[in-house]
């Protein structure tokens, strides 16, 4: 059922006419500028003058159709929408980074303390661990962004092939599904396997870290490299 309000401005033509001659016939008994006269007379002509509606032509609607598109297109780019958004990381995207390529040199060896290097994620820094391993040697360094969240890596490389380090600042990252738990050194550790790699991941000073290596039967020494202190 129509509403009523939605035609409470609107007159009749022909009631807005009789109003109008009556409002006219009132003027003329009613002393007015000349100024005040002038005007009315020219808003009855408005008035009287036929009105044309606005064409709009298939093109027309075709075109603004096109520009609202582009307009949607640019707010979801601008509010994250594309693949690159901010949303919550996973372990999954640590380990991608974790095994990829350094992109940049290796920091150099903490002055203050050898068994530690001079690059940190949100108060918790990376070892050293030629230190206490001879046979690994610190070779280079990425720093990623993972869901709007800096993330840096550190690539160790010893006799059984490369490990990547990378601990992402931020809250912890919700734990992988699948994972075995192994308790050492009193930390608790998750080991998966992804896409033909071993994995272990725990939490230290409120971040995720991220031990990810391709080499074979190397479960073991991640767990020794995550309980290192």
């Amino acid at each position: 059922m129509p509403d009523p309000r939605d035609h409470h401005d609107e007159l009749d033509p022909g009631a807005s006419e009789a109003l109008g001659a009556r409002v006219a016939a009132a003027a003329a008994t009613v002393y007015a500028p000349p100024a005040l006269r002038a005007r009315l007379a020219a808003q009855r002509s408005a008035d009287a003058a036929p009105r044309r509606r606005p064409r709009v032509t298939l093109p027309a609607l075709a075109g603004a159709a096109g520009a609202l598109a582009a307009v949607v297109v640019a707010v979801v780019l601008l509010a994250g929408g594309g693949s690159h958004g901010a949303s919550t990381p996973s372990v999954d995207d640590a380990v991608a980074v974790a095994l990829a390529r350094p992109t940049a040199p290796a920091p150099p060896v903490d002055a203050g303390d050898e068994h530690l290097v001079q690059a940190q994620v949100g108060g918790v820094q990376f070892p050293n661990y030629g230190y206490t391993w001879p046979a690994w040697r610190l070779t280079g360094a990425r720093h990623d962004r993972l869901g709007g969240r800096p993330a840096t890596t550190l690539v160790y490389r010893g006799p059984a092939g490369a490990v990547g380090y990378t601990i992402v600042d931020g809250a912890p990252l919700p734990e992988p599904a699948g994972a075995r738990h192994v308790r050492a050194g009193g930390l608790e550790l998750a080991v998966i396997r992804r896409g033909g790699a071993t994995v272990v991941t725990w939490r230290r000073g409120g971040h995720t870290c991220v031990l990810a290596t391709r080499a074979p039967r190397a479960e073991r020494q991640l767990v020794r490299f995550a309980t290192w202190a």
